[in-house]
């Protein structure tokens, strides 16, 4: 048969085209990575010129999925100085991105909520899996029928820089500006009552001093008590919402004015 007359094989233009898998992270991914776990030992030669704290607005054509995890701006009108942990906190939560805390509204006729833009857009595949470890979530207060502010914090490992990352999820982006932050990270072998509860009680106690502690636990994840971390906090407020961080710190300037009254009687007489 001539073989010019073989039919020739035509691409459809609704041809699937294969999607791009990377082993580890993209050199972009790399360079924010080792620039928030201080490893830039571990930087591929491929990343070490890109700058990890740029941020890359949503109206640029930056295809994630193709390119990798980026810093994007912040949605609350706060500063971006914590754009570097949001990106860090959203590499490690990929896997589970559906799963985290959401606020959802309806508004002429339609409804929406708080992760629907980061939820739809498409992020890479890799060629490993490994999913993040509920720590702990819990509800911070409720400040009315139905509106409260939960939290969920996770464990993440972290291939080729071999560190745990724990982050932090909020159904709102008005306590940090993003909805995922990272807080913390530590080595291979670190134990539950050690260094998760200090990251997370850190993060409990950044500003506590403003604050009651948090009102419920909707599920301790792998904590045996979480409670008992909560008690070791010195928050700002009783439970019936009286101040008593500056409490101690009062008394005891009560004490030196006394001292000082009575020092100057001592010198009079």
């Amino acid at each position: 048969m001539s073989e010019s007359r073989l039919p020739k094989t035509k691409k459809s233009p609704n041809r699937l085209k294969a999607k791009k898998v990377v082993e580890y992270f993209h050199p972009r991914e790399h360079s924010i990575l080792a620039e928030y776990l201080e490893l830039k030992n571990k930087l591929p030669k491929g990343a070490r010129k890109i700058d990890p704290f740029e941020i890359i607005p949503f109206e640029d054509d930056y295809d994630e999925a193709e390119n990798g995890i980026i810093c994007r701006p912040n949605r609350g009108g706060r500063s971006d100085y914590v754009a570097l942990s949001n990106a860090v906190a959203r590499i490690a939560l990929a896997p589970i991105r559906s799963s985290l805390p959401v606020w959802g509204s309806y508004q002429d006729g339609q409804v929406f909520h708080t992760r629907q833009k980061e939820n739809e857009s498409e992020l890479p595949i890799r060629g490993y899996r490994t999913d993040p470890v509920l720590i702990v979530s819990i509800n911070w207060a409720d400040s009315g029928p139905g509106f409260s502010w939960p939290v969920k914090y996770y464990i993440s490992w972290i291939p080729h820089y071999e560190r745990y990352v724990i982050t932090a999820s909020y159904d709102s982006p008005e306590v940090e500006g993003y909805l995922d932050i990272a807080i913390g990270d530590l080595p291979e072998g670190t134990e539950i009552e050690g260094g998760v509860k200090n990251v997370i009680t850190g993060h409990w106690g950044r500003d506590a001093m403003y604050l009651q502690g948090w009102a419920d636990c909707i599920n301790a994840g792998i904590v045996n008590d979480p409670w008992a971390w909560r008690e070791e906090i010195s928050w700002g407020y009783d439970e019936d919402g009286n101040e008593v961080c500056f409490i101690d710190d009062a008394e005891a300037e009560k004490e030196l004015d006394d001292l000082e009254i009575d020092e100057e009687e001592e010198e009079n007489e």
